[in-house]
């Protein structure tokens, strides 16, 4: 009986024991799933991070502190126009434009310095040798092994740069002739007469219009007087000297700048050649054109304090007294003649 009763105890025990093991089982299978589940949820992730970070329309980049390059994105390699084998291990310097690569030595100091600003610009370097330009913002954080890297994500702003420069053209410079305009010619103007009071030069400012431009127009048309103006804006600025600045600022009217003159008489060979090349024949379509040019001259540092607007009305009165006495030459504005007729005008208004 004794032993009925411990058979029966020992049969209920291993019936627990073997559904408790069932239960386990269960629960490990369930648990074994879910893991499975899980890793391929991170697989999934994984592809999903890297399919983003190669195929990301942005530049990806880890550098290590001796700023070699430890890891990089599709992008990058595309940008570069190299295999993405190459950038690895590679120093990031290598890739930038040699005249752009102390702006990177020096943003990556003052930002490791002082991680405030974080965005600088610069030109890379392809594997054919053309540059292009980048937006970089710098960030940092730690890699797998818990060591500090700066991370780089760099943009093509090459487009971005070509509209500036383009807006800038379009602010400083004559569509038509692609001459410097009014505001170009301005600021070229004062730092002519900055240069002059510092080194003791001289400075030739010319006020020039053609003669006979719109018998040109009238008889011809506008796009022959286009023509015309572009092809005589080339012979001009041919004729002028290095330094010089020759500026459309509207119609046929341009002023010419010559700076850092020894004397007076040195302007002169130079205004000689600039009447030259204006009257110059010039062949159009079916048609063979000529003009010629009439300025008006002054000069600086006076004897009086004078600005850059006094400046052009002086020349500018200049050549109508050019034009009224013949054309086709040039006039020196009478300083003296001015002096009288300003102390005139002083005495009668006193």
């Amino acid at each position: 009986m004794k032993n009925s009763i411990i058979n029966t105890t020992s049969s209920e025990v291993l019936t627990r024991t073997l559904s408790e093991l069932q239960e386990h089982q269960i629960e490990l299978e369930m648990q074994n799933e879910e893991l499975l589940r899980m890793q391929e949820e991170l697989r999934e992730t994984k592809e999903r991070y890297f399919d983003l970070y190669n195929m990301a329309p942005i530049g990806y980049c880890t550098l290590s502190s001796e700023g070699l390059i430890e890891e990089a994105n599709l992008t990058i390699s595309k940008m570069l126009d190299v295999e993405r084998n190459t950038l690895i291990k590679a120093s990031i310097i290598n890739f930038i434009l040699s005249e752009d690569q102390n702006i990177y030595s020096l943003f990556s100091k003052k930002f490791l310095a002082i991680p405030t600003s974080n965005l600088c610009e610069l030109r890379m370097v392809k594997k054919d040798g053309t540059s292009f330009w980048v937006q970089i913002a710098f960030s940092m954080s730690k890699n797998s092994d818990n060591i500090e890297v700066l991370r780089l994500i760099m943009s093509d702003i090459s487009f971005l740069k070509q509209r500036e420069s383009q807006l800038e053209n379009l602010a400083h410079y004559d569509s038509l002739t692609s001459l410097p305009n009014r505001v170009l010619l301005s600021d070229r103007l004062h730092q002519g007469m900055i240069q002059a009071r510092r080194h003791h030069q001289s400075m030739v400012i010319a006020y020039l219009d053609l003669d006979g431009f719109k018998e040109v127009n009238d008889t011809y048309g506008h796009d022959v007087g286009d023509q015309l103006l572009i092809a005589l804006a080339t012979k001009m600025q041919q004729a002028l000297r290095e330094g010089g600045t020759l500026s459309r600022i509207g119609g046929d009217e341009f002023v010419v700048v010559l700076p850092e003159l020894s004397t007076i008489e040195d302007s002169v060979p130079l205004l000689e050649r600039l009447l030259s090349a204006a009257s110059q024949q010039i062949h159009i379509g079916e048609h063979m054109v000529q003009v010629s040019a009439s300025f008006g001259v002054t000069i600086f540092p006076q004897l009086e304090d004078v600005d850059a607007d006094l400046l052009l009305r002086q020349a500018d009165q200049a050549m109508y007294q050019a034009k009224l006495s013949g054309k086709n030459h040039y006039e020196f504005f009478n300083l003296k003649q001015n002096d009288m007729l300003i102390e005139r005008y002083e005495a009668i208004k006193n």
